[in-house]
C-alpha cells in the first residue's frame, strides 16, 4: 500500500538521492527549541558523507540551544516555472563539537564551514542523522501550462 505521500503525488527520495542533495548545499534551516519556544534559523552548513549536518556560531546565538536535544534541519531546492521542488530534512540530536575529543567531532570539524556573516563563528555545531528523509514535487506541466504552445509566437 503506497504511504501518504504517494497518494498525494509527492515521490518518496532515495537515501541516496537525500544525501547527494544534502551535500550541494551551503545554506539550510536549523529547527529546535530553546527556552520552550521553537526556532527555526538560516545556518552556512556542510554535510558529511553519512548525513550529519556541522555548521558554525557565535557565543550569545540562540543556536548554541541545539545542543542536546532534538534538531531537525532542512534543504530545499525549486523550479517555480516548471511547478516542481524538493526537500531533504535530517532529524537527530544536537550537539555541540567545539571542543569533543571524540573520534566523530574531530572528523566533523576538519569539514570547511565557511559563514557568510560577520564577525567570528569559533562554535561548532552538528546535527547527527539519526533519520533523513526526502521528497520531490513531480514536474506535472505542459510547455502550455506555461504559457507557451510550439509553434505559436508569445
Amino acid at each position: 500500500m503506497p504511504d501518504d505521500d504517494e497518494l498525494h503525488g509527492l515521490e518518496i527520495l532515495s537515501p541516496a538521492d537525500c544525501l547527494r542533495l544534502l551535500g550541494t548545499g551551503r545554506i539550510g534551516r536549523v529547527g529546535f527549541v530553546s527556552d520552550g519556544q521553537p526556532h527555526v534559523l538560516p545556518v552556512n552548513y556542510v554535510a558529511s558523507d553519512a548525513g550529519e549536518v556541522v555548521f558554525r556560531t557565535t557565543d550569545g546565538s540562540v543556536l548554541t540551544a541545539v545542543a542536546g536535544g532534538p534538531a531537525a534541519f532542512e534543504i530545499d531546492g525549486y523550479d517555480e516555472q516548471a511547478r516542481t521542488g524538493w526537500s531533504v530534512c535530517v532529524h537527530g540530536p544536537g550537539r555541540e563539537i567545539t571542543d569533543a575529543g571524540d573520534v566523530l567531532a574531530e572528523r566533523l570539524r576538519e569539514l570547511k564551514v565557511i559563514t557568510w556573516a560577520p564577525g567570528p563563528r569559533d562554535r561548532w555545531f552538528a546535527i547527527l542523522g539519526d533519520q533523513i528523509t526526502g521528497r520531490r514535487i513531480p514536474m506535472t506541466v505542459t510547455p502550455a501550462d506555461l504559457g507557451w504552445i510550439a509553434g505559436v509566437v508569445s
